[in-house]
Parts: C-alpha cells; sequence; structure tokens
C-alpha cells in the first residue's frame, strides 16, 4: 500500500508538475508551497496566497503520517508523505509533506518530483534560497518536445540546509510578452539578486532556449516576478544564456553570461548593460577544457570570483562534455582574473551530461549547488549541495560529490537511500538514455514512476557512497531487497571497492517483493569514510534490486 501511495502521489507531480499543486485547480485557490519537509511532532502553516470567499476546508490523504487543522496547519506524525488539500467553492489547491525525510543528496525526496537544476545558491534574510530551471521527466513537455528544463521556474528554500521547502511557481513563459519572447520555448538557467537601493524588491535575470536574456521584478525572493522585458546593449538583446549577477559592496550590480564577459548593468532599472564596462575574460582561461556555459559571480573577502563550466577537452574533437566547474579570481569584478581549477565534477557519474550551479555561504560554511543526472531519466537532472572548503589564499580546495551532503556523514540508524551513490564501477559509461536492462559493467538507478532504486545484473558491480560516520558499535547493517531468486549475495566494503569488508550479506528469494534483510557487521576503526555495495554473486535468474539500508549500532 505505501508503495501504491508514492506510486499516486509522483504520478500526479510528473504528469502536472510538481508545484502546480500550489496553484488552484478551479482557479479559486492557491497556496503558498508546493511542497515541504517537516520533522515528526513540528508544526508548519500553509498560507493561502489566494482563496475565494468564505471557508477553505483542509484534510489529509493520510493522519498517520501527518494532520493538519481548520487553519492549515500541519503537523507531522511519523515518517512518509501525504498530500495536504485545501478545498473551497469547487477549487481546490494540494500541497506534498515529506515528515522525517532524513537529508542526503540529492537534496529533495523523490516523490516530489522536483527536478531543480542549474542551481544558484543565495542567502537572503538568513534563509538559503535556490534559484534555478526545472526539468521534467525524461525531458518530455506538454507539446512533445524532447529536452532540458521546462517552461516555468520554482524556487525552493531552507533554514537549515535539511528541509526544503518548494515554494511553487514563481514565474512562467507565459508571462513573458509575446512580442518579446521570440522563439523561446523553455526557461533555461536564472539567477536572483536582491535591490541594494529598494527594500523588498528582487530581479530575477532569466534566458530562454531563444537565448535573450530578461529581467522581472517581484516583492519576494520567492516570486512571483513580472514586468518582463529585455536586457539590451546598446539598445539590443543579449543573444546570451545563463545570466550570472553580482551585487558589489559599494551597491553596483554585474552581469556575466557566457561569451564570456562581465560588465555593469545600469542602475536605473537594470535592463540596460553599460557598454564602457563590458570586459571580455576568455583571455584569462586555460587552453584545454574550454569554456562552454553558466558563469556566476561571488565575492569573499574581497576577492571576485567568476565561476563558469568547463568543457571536458576541446569540444570539436570530445564533444560537448559540460562537466566541471572551474573558477578564476580577481581581485577588481572586471579583472583581471586568475585560472584557479576546479570545484567540483560529476564526469564520472553514469549518463553525466553537464554540471552547473555556484557558491554560497550559510551561517559562517560556503557550500557548492550543482546538480547530477538521473541517469535512467535522460534530460533530468536533481539538485545537490556540498561543502567547500578555502585555502587562506582564496583557492577552494576541490570537492567530491556526496551522498550524505551538508551533513558531513551519515550516522548509524539513519536511512540511506542506495539511489544517492556517486561512484560507479561503469564510470560515466557512455551519455545515452538507458531504456533496457542489458548486461552491462555498470549497475544502474532505475526509477519507476518517481521512487528511485538500484539495480545490479553483474557480478563485480558496485556503487559507493560518501560518507559514513563509522564505529566499532556498529554490528549490523540493514537493506531493503527485491529479488527473484535465492543464491544472490552482496558485499558491504569500506574505503574502496575492494576494501576492508564490513558485511556480506545473503539474498533470499524475495518474489520479486521488497523485504528487509539483515546480516551482522564488523567495524575495526572509527572515522568517515565511504562505504561501496558490491554484487558478490547473482541470483539463479533476475537482477538484484536495492532500496536503502542503514547500520545498526550494538544494543
Amino acid at each position: 500500500m505505501k508503495r501504491f501511495f508514492l506510486w499516486s502521489l509522483t504520478l500526479f507531480s510528473f504528469v502536472f508538475g510538481a508545484g502546480v499543486c500550489s496553484g488552484a485547480a478551479g482557479g479559486g485557490i492557491r497556496l503558498d508551497k508546493a511542497a515541504f519537509m517537516i520533522d515528526s511532532g513540528d508544526k508548519m502553516k500553509i498560507r493561502l496566497a489566494e482563496a475565494p470567499a468564505g471557508g477553505v476546508q483542509w484534510t489529509s490523504s493520510d493522519e498517520k503520517v501527518a494532520t493538519v487543522s481548520r487553519s492549515g496547519v500541519v503537523t507531522g506524525v511519523s515518517k512518509g508523505d501525504a498530500v495536504i488539500t485545501a478545498s473551497a467553492a469547487g477549487s481546490k489547491a494540494e500541497c506534498i509533506v515529506s515528515v522525517g525525510y532524513e537529508g542526503q543528496n540529492p537534496i529533495l525526496p523523490p516523490t516530489w518530483g522536483l527536478f531543480i537544476a542549474d542551481g544558484e545558491p543565495h542567502v537572503f534574510d538568513g534563509r538559503m534560497y535556490i534559484f534555478g530551471s526545472r526539468d521534467v521527466t525524461n525531458g518530455f513537455l506538454p507539446n512533445g518536445e524532447r529536452d532540458f528544463c521546462s517552461t516555468d521556474y520554482h524556487v525552493i528554500y531552507s533554514d537549515d540546509l535539511i528541509h526544503w521547502t518548494d515554494a511553487g511557481v514563481s514565474i512562467s513563459i507565459d508571462s513573458i510578452p509575446a512580442e518579446i519572447r521570440g522563439n523561446t520555448r523553455r526557461l533555461w538557467a536564472p539567477d536572483v539578486f536582491k535591490s541594494p537601493t529598494e527594500k523588498d524588491k528582487y530581479y530575477l535575470l532569466f534566458c530562454g532556449n531563444g537565448q535573450p536574456v530578461y529581467i522581472a521584478e517581484g516583492t519576494s525572493p520567492t516570486g512571483p516576478f513580472g514586468n518582463v522585458r529585455l536586457v539590451t546593449l546598446n539598445g539590443e538583446p543579449i543573444p546570451q544564456i545563463d545570466p550570472g549577477v553580482l551585487v558589489d559592496d559599494d551597491g553596483k550590480v554585474y552581469l556575466a553570461s557566457p561569451k564570456f564577459f562581465i560588465c555593469r548593468l545600469d542602475p536605473s532599472d537594470y535592463s540596460r548593460v553599460m557598454p564602457e564596462t563590458c570586459r571580455d575574460v576568455t583571455q584569462y582561461m586555460p587552453v584545454g577544457d574550454e569554456p562552454f556555459e553558466g558563469p556566476s559571480l561571488r565575492k569573499r573577502n574581497g576577492i571576485y570570483y567568476y565561476i563558469y563550466i568547463q568543457n571536458k577537452g576541446n569540444i570539436e574533437r570530445d564533444g560537448a562534455v559540460p562537466t566541471l566547474m572551474g573558477y578564476m579570481t580577481a581581485e577588481n569584478p572586471l579583472g583581471p582574473y586568475t585560472y584557479r581549477g576546479v570545484i567540483v565534477t560529476n564526469y564520472d557519474y553514469p549518463a553525466s551530461g553537464n554540471i552547473h550551479g555556484s557558491i554560497e555561504p550559510f551561517d559562517g560554511q560556503w557550500y557548492v549547488s550543482y546538480h547530477m543526472p538521473v541517469s535512467e531519466l535522460g534530460l533530468t537532472r536533481a539538485a545537490c549541495l556540498d561543502r567547500i572548503e578555502f585555502d587562506d589564499d582564496g583557492t577552494i580546495r576541490r570537492a567530491e560529490p556526496t551522498s550524505s551532503g551538508v551533513k558531513g556523514c551519515f550516522v548509524p540508524g539513519e536511512r540511506i537511500r542506495s539511489s544517492s551513490g556517486v561512484v560507479y564501477s561503469g564510470g560515466r559509461n557512455d551519455r545515452r538514455l538507458v531504456t533496457r536492462r542489458e548486461p552491462t559493467a555498470n549497475p544502474y538507478v532505475f526509477r519507476y514512476v518517481g521512487y528511485p532504486y538500484t539495480f545490479y545484473n553483474e557480478p563485480g558491480q558496485w556503487i559507493g557512497y560518501r560518507f559514513m560516520d563509522f564505529s566499532p558499535e556498529i554490528s549490523t547493517v540493514g537493506m531493503s531487497v527485491c529479488t527473484e531468486a535465492a543464491g544472490g549475495s552482496l558485499e558491504i566494503r569500506r574505503g574502496s571497492a575492494d576494501g576492508e569488508l564490513i558485511a556480506a550479506v545473503d539474498l533470499p528469494n524475495t518474489d520479486g517483493e521488497w523485504k528487509k534483510v539483515e546480516a551482522p557487521a564488523s567495524v575495526t576503526r572509527d572515522g568517515k569514510d565511504a562505504f561501496y555495495i558490491f554484487l558478490k554473486t547473482k541470483p539463479g535468474s533476475g537482477d538484484v534490486r536495492v532500496d536503502w539500508l542503514e547500520f545498526g549500532a550494538r544494543r
């Protein structure tokens, strides 16, 4: 029954688009949230952004997971997902609540069906917001096109980087006046800045596949944004994508775009580039891994950071593989810049096609936002967030994509999604959409209607996870598995695929059902480390599927 609920919940998100549930199905109700996370015993109020006259009735699809009061206050009861519905005057709006979700990468629950890519993180008034494009499952849009991104933006935000809220649609393509929309059919990577002179005014810089850069404005970081107009240079639209923006300490606003140049925006309404300030920064970029897209601007301790996406090699020779997030630094926002290296890459991850993001401080710690591909859902990417560290001279220490995310590591008793693996035995493999379960050197993440798990189909395959806080007190490992025959076995190893053996798990025949199996575990030393799930032997027939695992401590 739980799987059926998750299937139904995510089917709703996939068909209608996560966050559309924050709008009014009948045109009369709009909520301030499309989805959110809370813990058991915690409360969260859903506010009515729009509502018809008269009372609103609130209901929960599963009161064992979450209840809702007459005023829209949701209380978490137990771990799981529920749909909260507000109904009135023949219209309704719905919102997903995830209770007890244990944060990891990707940062959003798979049941939301919300895929945020190209994430630009910004902190406004102590809250972290991530602004990005929104992918749809397999890249299919209602008009039949298939590509990255979609026709609207969603904004997600968090007060602790673990519990996230989807604020729903901040702007849609229909908000662009027809006379300036051109052939734009999808909205690509955006950025947002807060007005340096006006209280509660925010500007959205964004672009479409038709390439002009637009600017819109609103009174909240989550929108809605309106008054859309073109950003111009010498009176002409900028034929660019992926605008990145920086508000300097003196209030001057700088724009970067991937030609690659940087310039100032006219402060009158920020829709005009000041041509006398434009600087070409390609001269500072290294030969080899070519610049591709996604510039972003930041400042830390008086040092300016020009972050951009590098291609892995020469584009003509090696193809378009923009999987390196590189950066340069300068003492002045207009340069000259010095190339400093790569912040993070997803090149070795299965089906990786690109990476895009930036860095931002939160509560004294810096983080890098990026996306990972959902390997079995082509043209679909999921938001991730990891800590980064700096050397004294401002150099960013190269980060590794992690499974545990901002927490740094998992702890005993915490449930780890098998699909949060970051290192695969087949490496990047290839970038073709996985449509059939053919024998391969690589285990794949497989998703049915949005709920992810991994499957292994050849002995010797492995998936690596970063990181776990190991302790000699760990005595068991539990896993949710699905098999169609007996005879299979998995090994859990520490540090590498052939590292210290922590546990050997014999797999029963579960007759195609999900069942928990448990095995003794032994850890010889404390410490944070990666671990690997290795397929030692394959059952007599069928694949081995793994949903989650958890390490148990000695009681």
